[in-house]
This record gives C-alpha cells, sequence and structure tokens, in this order.
C-alpha cells in the first residue's frame, strides 16, 4: 500500500513547490537563496583612500555597524596627495577615492582614465573665500582686476565670474599655490587681495585677527559638488552589489549624522584625534554640507565649465560626461535603504528622493 501511493505523494510535493515557487513570484519575493546569489557584495572587502582628515560618513558606518551589516568591510590607503590617490586607481591598489574634489576626477576623465563617479561625499565644503579685515566685499565681481591666492581650476570661483561675463583667465590674476598656507600668507603679506582655502582651514581663518571671511564658494555656486565618489569604471561594472552595499552604508550614515550631529562632531573628534574646536569651525557651519548623492546635475555644470576655462584638453570634445556618472546603483541603493530603515526617519528618505529627481535623471 505504501509503495503504491508514493507516486502520488511524490507528484503531490511537485505540485506544492511548483505553487509555492509561483507564489512567490507573483508576490516579488524570491527565495532567500536565490536573493543571496543576486545581492551578495562581489567583494567583502573595499580599498579606500583615506587622507589625513578621514572619512567622517565611513567613520560612523564603522561605529554603527552599518558595514557589517551590508557584509563588507573598508581597508584605509593612507595617501597624502591627490596624485596618489589616481595612480593607486589605475593601478589597482585603490579601489574608491571619495576626496579628491570633482575638478581632478574630471581632469583624470579628460585625459583618457576611465573613471566612474556613483556618490558623493560633501555637495559643499565650507570653503571661506577671505580678505584682511579692512577689504570690502560686494560680489564676486570684486575679483576682477585683482590677485586670487587660488586655482583657476576652482570653478565654484570661476565658474560664476563666466556667467557675469568675465574673462577669468585675463581680468583675474590667479596667485596659484597649492600650499594652502602660502595663500593666507600671500593674502596676509598683500601678494594677493582675496584668497580660497579649502575646509580643514576654517579655523584658521575664523581666529586670526588680521583676516575675515566674506563669503563662501557655496553662496558663489549653490551645490558646487565638492567632492565626488568615484572607481574605475571596470570596479564600479564588475562589483554593482557592493557598490550599492558602501552606498548604502553611507546612506545610514548620513541619516546618523544629520540626526545625530552633536555625538557625530565629538566621535570624530575623538576618533581621528583632531581637536573639537577645529572641528567645530566648520562641522557646525551650515555651508558644510555632507550628501551622497552623485549630484549629476553639478557634476556636468562643473565639465561644462571647466570646458569653458580650457582647462580640460581636445580630446575631451569626444567625450560625453554622462558615461561617466552612474546614478542608477545609487538610486538602488536608496529605494534599498527607505525601503528597509525608512520608518526612522521617514523626512530624511524623503528629501533624499527629492533630491534624486531634481538632479539625477
Amino acid at each position: 500500500m505504501n509503495k503504491k501511493n508514493k507516486p502520488g505523494r511524490v507528484l503531490l510535493s511537485f505540485f506544492m513547490i511548483m505553487l509555492i515557487t509561483l507564489l512567490a513570484s507573483c508576490s516579488g519575493k524570491e527565495p532567500d537563496s536565490i536573493v543571496k546569489a543576486d545581492t551578495n557584495p562581489e567583494t567583502e572587502t573595499v580599498r579606500l583612500a583615506m587622507f589625513q582628515n578621514g572619512h567622517i560618513l565611513n567613520a560612523i558606518a564603522e561605529e554603527q555597524g552599518y558595514l557589517e551589516d551590508e557584509g563588507i568591510k573598508v581597508e584605509h590607503v593612507p595617501v597624502e596627495t591627490d596624485s596618489e590617490v589616481f595612480e593607486g586607481i589605475k593601478n589597482g591598489t585603490i579601489d574608491v577615492a571619495s576626496n579628491s574634489g570633482t575638478n581632478l576626477p574630471l581632469q583624470q576623465i579628460a585625459d583618457g582614465q576611465e573613471l566612474t563617479i556613483f556618490g558623493g561625499y560633501l555637495l559643499t565644503g565650507c570653503m571661506p573665500i577671505f580678505a584682511k579685515v579692512e577689504t570690502t566685499w560686494n560680489g564676486i565681481e570684486d575679483l576682477a582686476g585683482k590677485t586670487m591666492a587660488c586655482e583657476l581650476n576652482m570653478y565654484a570661483v570661476s565658474g560664476p565670474l563666466l556667467d557675469k561675463g568675465y574673462d577669468p583667465r585675463n581680468d583675474v590674476k590667479w596667485y596659484d599655490s597649492e600650499d594652502q598656507y602660502d595663500r593666507i600668507k600671500a593674502v596676509k603679506e598683500g601678494t594677493a587681495d582675496y584668497g580660497l582655502v579649502g575646509t580643514q582651514l576654517n579655523y584658521d581663518i575664523d581666529s586670526d585677527p588680521e583676516l575675515k571671511v566674506c563669503t563662501y564658494a557655496s553662496d558663489i555656486l549653490p551645490d558646487y559638488s565638492c567632492c565626488r565618489v568615484e572607481a574605475s569604471t571596470d570596479w564600479v561594472n564588475n562589483n554593482p552589489n557592493t557598490v550599492k552595499a558602501l552606498l548604502r552604508a553611507w546612506i545610514r550614515a548620513q541619516a546618523y549624522y544629520e540626526s545625530n550631529h552633536e555625538e557625530s562632531v565629538v566621535f570624530i573628534s575623538e576618533t581621528t584625534g583632531r581637536d573639537e574646536q577645529v572641528l567645530r569651525a566648520h562641522m557646525d557651519n551650515p555651508h558644510f554640507e555632507i550628501n551622497t548623492d552623485p549630484m549629476k546635475s553639478s557634476v556636468e555644470r562643473a565639465w561644462d565649465y571647466m570646458d569653458r576655462l580650457g582647462l580640460l584638453n581636445a580630446a575631451s570634445k569626444k567625450i560625453d560626461i554622462d558615461e561617466h556618472i552612474n546614478t542608477e546603483l545609487y538610486k538602488e541603493a536608496l529605494d534599498e535603504c527607505q525601503s528597509k530603515y525608512g520608518e526612522e526617519n521617514p523626512a530624511f528618505y524623503e528629501k533624499m528622493q527629492s533630491q534624486y529627481s531634481a538632479n539625477d535623471q
């Protein structure tokens, strides 16, 4: 009797399996084994270029366990110069970079390096335009006929001059020093009329009685796209799940940072050993905006400025910069975060979705 009923039981089991599979398909869900196979990070370790000033979002993601949740870890690759960063990406010792601005990766792309921008770190750094205390400031037009201590490729300054009808190459004299302390010295000694320095030097400007902040780069050019996140195009294409895992961890870290600002400042001071007062000079300033969005529209604007300023080589005319900006992986990561963690901070995820819709499609 058992032998007689066995085929029927096997047949019934088969139909039950088919029914479960069909229901899972109709509900949009897949068996766990299939989901894991499709979504596991391709590599468990991401090698991130790390300057001395660190990476706030990654530090929070490590501390809060967000990277562990995603099944990845980030290995810090110490660097001192941007040249080291892009050489490291080229030779395969660095996977991801995030603190080298927007102008520099764009110049590398123009020179033929295959890079893809897939996220953001600082949307706007707290970059002060400063002068001696007795200097007047009426607007960007005040730079005409004067000496500005920064590089022409700082499009957040030279781009708006273009928009005002000026020729930045000829209407402004550029005191081009990579040493930002040298820029401060040049303004104090009268070699330059105005200067611009990076976010980390706000405390130096604020605490110097001879100097004043006239304005900030983000006042001159809102959402100017301070630091983009980029990697070699091959690495992005070969590791889409790893990219999304990293982005999800950083998106959650941004949500934490915005909701727990005071704790974040103290934490960053403790983990980096940097003086809290020095950190607060920029981290408490509203011009300092951390944001994971790739900001495609801002990158396109930067590329256009640099082209009009003559900062890109002739071969760049054949490059479609949109082919070097991947917003799809970020959108998938954002959607997945909102689906899983959206109830923790609905306003944050609504804001990020609105920003994506306005800037990345």
